[in-house]
């Protein structure tokens, strides 16, 4: 097995490496700014509340915090920093030494980690942060510090807290212990309870250009295709771990054979939707078919998106995407029609999955349902409304 299996994190995308391990954030250079404007002014807050999609730099941005204030020998004084600096990234670049070596290897006591846990038996994670983990790091946080120096704690991520584990962090951010730093991560801080968001420096990170996109996949040792960047940069909607994710699982070409079969439609290509499944499918695991439901859900929300502004969406996923999404919904009228027959599709999908059932047999399930669909179309109807 390999140490990804024995070991698994909550906190880690699979196949790719861990936030800590980056060199350096690429983009996100107003957050660098922020960060470091409210380093030098010596008012820094206590509680930072990173927030925006999975994937863009977050959890990255936090260890490389961590490892800016743990191991720098930079007085606040002494940092010269304004919008137009080019030097943030040197100067947040960690010192070289024993410190940054545990920091790495996960053995810095100065740094705490608030993650679901794994459940062994099912090998799966815990659905939440429990309040055992809270209560853990509040036994971490009384004990004093060796050198009286910092210590940061990174909780990724605060979606993960229960009502209990959410209570119980409130508390202990009521008095936060002195030198120390809570950095909270978040895909989706508008369902965190208000109380939690008013006492953090909420900080957001927004998608990242095509080019950061490039550069950060590219760091993590995968090439890129010249010829699929727009399409990877779309389907990813901005963010590297979602990137790496479709590129280890082949989601480009998913994306475009469901595309093709679509074309087919009102006379669906049955042959090619099993090929489809066998294609993908075969071994049946978990995260092949949810990359199917993400890839539909993509498909769905574009395909609606034109009918609803009645032109298509630029940039395209593919040369012939245009044309064929406008074919299938060039109407208002009928992207209502395609939004009530993603819903129905979707959820059959999730449930069809739970209870078990035939991939292949889903799969084809849901492009008759979309014929069926399109059957209720007439689209130079549509087309004159």
């Amino acid at each position: 097995m390999t140490d990804e299996e024995d070991n698994p994190l909550s906190d880690k995308i699979v196949g790719v490496p861990h936030p800590k391990l980056a060199k350096k954030l690429i983009g996100h250079s107003t957050q660098k700014h922020y960060f470091l404007n409210s380093y030098i002014s010596d008012r820094l807050p206590q509680c930072w509340l990173l927030a925006g999609d999975k994937g863009v730099g977050k959890a990255t941005f936090a260890w490389m915090i961590a490892k800016f204030l743990l191991t720098t020998n930079q007085k606040p004084d002494d940092i010269k920093v304004d919008l137009n600096s080019s030097n943030i990234d040197s100067i947040l670049a960690p010192q070289d030494g024993g410190t940054l070596t545990r920091i790495i290897s996960g053995s810095e006591q100065r740094i705490y980690v608030v993650r679901k846990g794994y459940n062994e038996k099912r090998k799966a994670f815990f659905k939440n942060i429990s309040i055992d983990d809270i209560r853990n790091l509040q036994s971490y946080c009384s004990l004093s510090i060796a050198d009286g120096g910092r210590r940061v704690i990174i909780i990724d991520t605060a979606d993960d807290l229960n009502t209990n584990s959410c209570n119980a962090l409130l508390k202990l951010l009521e008095e936060p212990p002195k030198n120390t730093l809570f950095l909270l991560i978040s895909h989706q801080p508008n369902l965190l309870l208000p109380t939690l968001q008013s006492r953090c420096q909420k900080l957001l990170f927004s998608a990242l250009s095509q080019h950061d996109l490039r550069a950060v996949v590219t760091a993590t040792g995968r090439e890129i295709d010249p010829a699929e960047e727009v399409s990877l940069s779309i389907l990813s909607n901005g963010s590297a771990g979602v990137a790496c994710r479709l590129l280890n699982s082949n989601s480009l070409n998913l994306y475009r054979d469901i595309l093709n079969l679509a074309s087919s439609l009102p006379n669906l290509n049955t042959k090619k939707a099993m090929q489809l499944s066998h294609a993908y499918f075969a071994k049946g695991k978990a995260a092949e078919f949810e990359n199917f439901i993400e890839m539909m859900q993509q498909f769905f929300s574009r395909l609606c998106k034109t009918g609803a502004m009645q032109r298509p969406i630029s940039p395209s996923v593919t040369n012939d995407e245009a044309k064929i999404m406008t074919y299938l919904c060039p109407s208002l009228s009928s992207a209502h029609l395609w939004a009530e027959a993603a819903e129905i599709a979707i959820a059959k999908l999730h449930k069809g999955y739970l209870l078990n059932i035939d991939v292949e047999s889903l799969i084809i399930d849901t492009f008759i349902n979309l014929e069926k669909c399109y059957n209720t179309i007439d689209p130079n109807r549509m087309i004159n409304e």
